[in-house]
């Protein structure tokens, strides 16, 4: 089985990564892959090649770029959208969604 492993767009909040650890998931911050200031497009490209689904809290941008994406024949590792929450409820969430889907292959999925 695949485990999951997520890529937390730059206005995702470091903590978050460090409590998503703490549960044993794989996660990599834009801070700490070097991408800081680089486009949506190019966050979501970064994704992909390293096969880890992008969390973001851009709803508006990354659903025009999955359509995009998807219009220009490109396959991406997985979109997932989420309201800003305060971090233990966001954490939990994600813990919740990760036992959920672990199974799931999110390729061009927009959740």
């Amino acid at each position: 089985m695949r485990r999951m492993k997520l890529y937390l767009d730059e206005h995702v909040h470091l903590t978050l990564a460090t409590l998503l650890h703490a549960h044993g998931i794989d996660c990599l911050t834009t801070r700490d892959a070097g991408n800081l200031g680089l486009s949506d497009d190019e966050q979501l490209s970064f994704s992909t090649h390293k096969g880890r689904a992008i969390l973001s809290f851009n709803h508006r941008d990354f659903l025009q770029l999955a359509t995009q994406w998807q219009a220009r024949g490109l396959s991406h590792a997985g979109i997932i959208l989420s309201k800003e929450l305060a971090l233990p409820e966001l954490t939990r969430r994600l813990h919740r969604f990760i036992t959920e889907y672990r199974k799931t292959d999110l390729t061009n999925q927009v959740i």
